[in-house]
C-alpha cells in the first residue's frame, strides 16, 4: 500500500508530461533544416548501410555533434516507416525519462515531496516542454544537467563510485551540447570540498567508461587528422566576429540569461521585466542557502556552475543565442523547486500559503500559454502535404523527374529534400529543364499561387512548355535531391 501511494502520483505526472509532449505532435512539429539533416542521417544508415561517426556540423565550421541522439531515433523512425513524425515520439520519450529522472534526483536530495514538485513543474512547464519537442540533438540537455547535479552532489558525499556515472555523463557532451565541457572543473572542486582521497579504482573505471562511449570521437579526430580538435582551438582563439564585445557582450548575455529565467516561469507576455524575475530567483537562492536547504558546499558549486557558464560566454566572440545559455536553466528550475517545497513544508500558514500560491501561480501560467500558443503555418504538416501534392500532380502529368524553384529568402528554401527522398522522387535543379513547380514563402512574395498550405504556396509548371521527350531527356542524369551536397551534413 506504501508502495502505491508513492507510484501513482508519480505515474499521473509522468502520464502529464508525456501528453504535453505529444499532443497534436504533427501540428507543432518544427520541421526545418535541423530536422532534414537529421532525417539524411537515418536515410543514411538505415539505406545506405553507412555507421556514421557524426551527426551534423555545428554552427562552428568544423566541429560536429555526436551520433548517439541520431541513432536513438533510428527505431522510432522505423515504428512510422521512416516518416520524420516518429522523432516527435522520440523526444517524448526522452522528456518522459527526464521527469522520472527529476523526481528520482530531488527525492534522493531533498526528499519526496521535493520530488513530486520537480516532477509537476518540469511536466508542465511551458517552456520546458518548447523546448523538449523539438527534435534537435541538444533537446536532452536539461536531462544531462540534472543528472551532472545528482554526480557532483554524490561526489561532495565522498560517494566516489559515482565517477562511474560521471565518465557516462562526459562522453555525451559531444552528442548533446559542446559547452557543457565548461563544467568539467566542477568535478575537480566537489573532489576537494568533500574532503577525500582519490578513489583509483572508482575513477579508472570512470575513464573506462568514458573512453569506451567516446570512441566515435577518437576514431573520427584519428581518421580525419583531429579535424574538431584543431577547429575547436581556432574558434577560442580567432574574432568569430559577434556585434558586441566587452561590457556590451556582458549585458546581452545578462540580458539573455535574465530572458531564460523569465520564460522558464512566467513568459514574455505578461508585463514583467527579465531582470525582476532574475532578481528574485537570486535572492530565492540566497534565502535557500541561508535556510540550509541548499547546503554551502551544493551552493559554491552552483555558484560556479553559473559563473563558468555566465563567463565564458560573456567573453566569446561568438554571436550569443538564448539556448547557448541551457546549461543554467537546471539551476534556475531547481530554486523555485526548492522554494516552493520550503514554503510547502512550514507549519506557518501564511507560509504554506505562498508555497500554494506558487504552484497555483504556476500552473495557471503555463495552462495559459500553453492554450495562446500559435501554430506554425510553414513546418512540418503543411511541408508534407506541399510536397503529396506535386507528386500527385507530377503523376497525373507523367512527369517521372522534377524540378524545385524555391521564391524565398536564403535559409527557407532547406527543410525538403528528406520528404522527396521518402516519397522516392527525382527531384532536379530547375537548370535541367525538367518541369518546375515552384514553393513560395511567404505568400506575400507573389501576386499569386495555385494552391496553399498555410504559409507555403505552390505554382504549379507551365504544363505546355514541357514535352514527353523533353521531360525524358531532362531525367536522365542522376537525382539531384540525392546526389547535390547538403549543408552541415558530411559523409
Amino acid at each position: 500500500m506504501k508502495y502505491l501511494k508513492i507510484i501513482t502520483p508519480i505515474t499521473f505526472i509522468l502520464l502529464i508530461s508525456f501528453f504535453f509532449r505529444l499532443y497534436k505532435a504533427p501540428t507543432f512539429f518544427l520541421y526545418g533544416h535541423d530536422q532534414d539533416l537529421i532525417g539524411w542521417f537515418v536515410r543514411d544508415v538505415w539505406a545506405n548501410h553507412h555507421i556514421r561517426l557524426i551527426g551534423q556540423e555545428t554552427s562552428t565550421q568544423g566541429i560536429f555533434i555526436g551520433p548517439y541522439f541520431y541513432y536513438f531515433l533510428i527505431p522510432f523512425y522505423l515504428l512510422t516507416k521512416l516518416d520524420v513524425v516518429g522523432g516527435t515520439l522520440a523526444v517524448a520519450v526522452i522528456s518522459v525519462f527526464e521527469t522520472a529522472s527529476l523526481y528520482y534526483i530531488f527525492s534522493k536530495i531533498w526528499g519526496k515531496n521535493a520530488g513530486f514538485l520537480a516532477a509537476f513543474f518540469h511536466a508542465t512547464s511551458f517552456f520546458l516542454i518548447l523546448i523538449e519537442r523539438e527534435v534537435v540533438p541538444t533537446q536532452p540537455i536539461m536531462l544531462w544537467t540534472a543528472w551532472f547535479i545528482f554526480f557532483l552532489y554524490q561526489i561532495l558525499k565522498g560517494n566516489q563510485k559515482y565517477f562511474l556515472l560521471g565518465g557516462l555523463l562526459l562522453s555525451l557532451i559531444w552528442n548533446i551540447n559542446m559547452s557543457l565541457i565548461l563544467l568539467a572543473p566542477l568535478i575537480s572542486l566537489a573532489l576537494i570540498l568533500s574532503n577525500k582521497k582519490l578513489n583509483i579504482k572508482y575513477t579508472f573505471l570512470g575513464l573506462i567508461i568514458l573512453i569506451t562511449l567516446s570512441t566515435p570521437l577518437i576514431f573520427f579526430e584519428v581518421r580525419h587528422n583531429f579535424l574538431q580538435t584543431k577547429s575547436f582551438v581556432l574558434s577560442l582563439t580567432t574574432n568569430q566576429k559577434d556585434v558586441v564585445s566587452g561590457a556590451d557582450k556582458v549585458a546581452r548575455t545578462f540580458h539573455l540569461t535574465a530572458k531564460n529565467i523569465a520564460n522558464l516561469f512566467t513568459g514574455t507576455d505578461f508585463p514583467i521585466r527579465f531582470w525582476h524575475v532574475a532578481l528574485f530567483i537570486g535572492i530565492s537562492f540566497l534565502f535557500l542557502v541561508l535556510k540550509k536547504v541548499i547546503d554551502k558546499k551544493l551552493a559554491i558549486i552552483l555558484v560556479c556552475w553559473f559563473a563558468l557558464i555566465f563567463g565564458f560566454f560573456s567573453v566569446y566572440s561568438k554571436v550569443l543565442s538564448e539556448y547557448y545559455l541551457n546549461g543554467l536553466n537546471i539551476i534556475f528550475f531547481l530554486i523555485f523547486t526548492l522554494l516552493t517545497d520550503f514554503f510547502l513544508k512550514q507549519k506557518n500558514k501564511v507560509y504554506k500559503l505562498f508555497g500554494i500560491f506558487l504552484v497555483g501561480i504556476f500552473s495557471l501560467i503555463n495552462i495559459y500559454r500553453f492554450s495562446v500558443f500559435p501554430i506554425n503555418q510553414s513546418s512540418y504538416i503543411q511541408k508534407k502535404q506541399l510536397i503529396d501534392d506535386i507528386k500527385i500532380d507530377a503523376e497525373k502529368h507523367g512527369y517521372s523527374c522534377i524540378s524545385i524553384s524555391y521564391i524565398t529568402d536564403p535559409g527557407y528554401n532547406l527543410g525538403y529534400r528528406y520528404f522527396f527522398w521518402r516519397e522516392s522522387m527525382h527531384v532536379n535543379n530547375p537548370i535541367s529543364a525538367s518541369p518546375v513547380y515552384s514553393i513560395v514563402f511567404p505568400l506575400s512574395r507573389v501576386d499569386r499561387v495555385d494552391k496553399s498550405f498555410g504559409a507555403l504556396g505552390l505554382i504549379f509548371p507551365d504544363y505546355k512548355k514541357y514535352t514527353k521527350e523533353a521531360v525524358k531527356e531532362s531525367c536522365s542524369g542522376l537525382n539531384s535531391n540525392d546526389t547535390d551536397p547538403m549543408f552541415g551534413f558530411a559523409n
